[in-house]
């Protein structure tokens, strides 16, 4: 029986989704399947991958169709091919580790009614998408915390932390979700399993408020890859952002738009951030069905101010600042335009220069640690943290 379906959406970036394939197939478990989501403009360098140099029944291709998808339909083709009992979408530059199934097998006797299950996740940039020193994240904790359903839907649909980005971490994007839910979210929400752009957020809205169960497990089983295509890199300049904006959108015409007159603060403009599409999708998505949102205005102020104090560059800090004062003197009338006072920018500041422990996380410089791919980071830092099967078993330490 198939346990787990790991999702891998791809577009144009086929090496980095080759070594992500070669990478989990190298694991001799046999309850998962992979299903590639092939989204490209040329079909061909997968197409021949498969038939010539991979051989794997546990994995299957679906090949692009006649038109570039919406990264919102490349996902919602793949979720109807999935046979497995959980379901799990990862990048195509990323890395999850197959042994998740002995992790859901234990929750899943632990906790009968449990819905989604997260996990610890891995930070780990390409050795192309390395402009300045960059620093990978290893989580090193392993302990099982069920989440109070409350906490978390305030954190995201109200942002109540007022951090730049809320820190909820559940949802089918490296995180595994039962089937039984998706299609429950299927029926309720749209006809769709997936209807926003913004679609790992969307979807996390909605895993949040109908799971019944939320368990989170502090071992890391999957890395979230940054290569230099990716949209994480892309941030960092105000120019390729606004050039894979526009693609996005492009491509995303005729669903949700994320520039929302409602809540004016469009992923187009100059000085958009992740914090403001998440916002905006979190925003749509209570407004959409009804979620109370009390005490979000307020709340996202403080996040914008937080997304400003985080910037390092001057002339960022100043786009930021007035990108988000543009949308409060208009949102509601200007309601709540004297909730965001952001701190005067505080100069230059080093930026991952330094390695250690920090709270629950060990940061790497990248350049000590010579890996060159995700899965290459995930098995050197296994040496670092409990073993996935130990995890699995309910052990709390390491064996003597």
């Amino acid at each position: 029986m198939t346990q787990l379906s790991i999702c891998l959406p791809t577009r144009n970036r086929q090496r980095y989704c080759i070594e992500t394939i070669r990478a989990i197939a190298a694991s001799d478990g046999t309850e998962f399947e992979v299903i590639v989501g092939d989204n490209s403009d040329d079909s061909s360098v997968l197409a021949d991958f498969f038939a010539h140099d991979f051989d794997d029944p546990r994995f299957r291709l679906i090949g692009p169709e006649d038109r570039v998808l919406p990264m919102v339909d490349n996902w919602e083709r793949l979720l109807g091919e999935t046979k497995g009992r959980w379901i799990t979408v990862i990048g195509d530059d990323d890395y999850l580790d197959p042994k998740l199934v002995l992790l859901l097998k234990h929750y899943e006797h632990l906790y009968s009614d449990a819905d989604a299950v997260s996990w610890g996740r891995m930070n780990f940039n390409w050795p192309d998408n390395r402009p300045n020193p960059a620093l990978s994240v290893l989580p090193i904790n392993h302990g099982t915390i069920v989440a109070p359903k409350s906490d978390v839907q305030n954190r995201l649909y109200r942002w109540s932390e007022g951090k730049h980005r809320p820190a909820i971490g559940f949802g089918i994007y490296h995180g595994a979700v039962r089937r039984s839910l998706m299609d429950r979210i299927k029926r309720k929400f749209g006809g769709r399993y997936f209807e926003h752009p913004n679609v790992d957020f969307e979807n996390s809205c909605k895993v949040i408020h109908q799971a019944r169960k939320l368990i989170y497990c502090q071992r890391p089983f999957s890395v979230l890859g940054a290569c230099a295509a990716s949209n994480s890199a892309g941030t960092r300049s105000q120019k390729v952002m606004a050039e894979r904006t526009k693609v996005f959108k492009i491509e995303a015409a005729g669903k949700v738009d994320m520039d929302d007159p409602i809540f004016p603060f469009p992923i187009s403009n100059k000085g958009a951030s992740f914090c403001a599409a998440i916002a905006s999708t979190t925003s749509w998505f209570c407004r959409t069905y009804g979620v109370d949102l009390t005490g979000f205005p307020e709340n996202f102020a403080r996040a914008a101010m937080d997304e400003c104090d985080r910037t390092t560059d001057e002339e960022i800090y100043k786009l930021k600042t007035a990108y988000f004062e543009r949308g409060f003197d208009i949102w509601e009338d200007g309601k709540w335009r004297d909730h965001f006072k952001p701190a005067p920018f505080w100069g230059d500041r080093p930026v991952n220069e330094l390695s250690g422990v920090l709270r629950e996380n060990l940061y790497i410089r990248e350049d000590a640690v010579p890996s060159q791919t995700p899965a290459e980071f995930y098995r050197h830092s296994e040496h670092m943290i409990l073993p996935a099967e130990l995890v699995a078993s309910g052990t709390r330490t390491f064996a003597r």
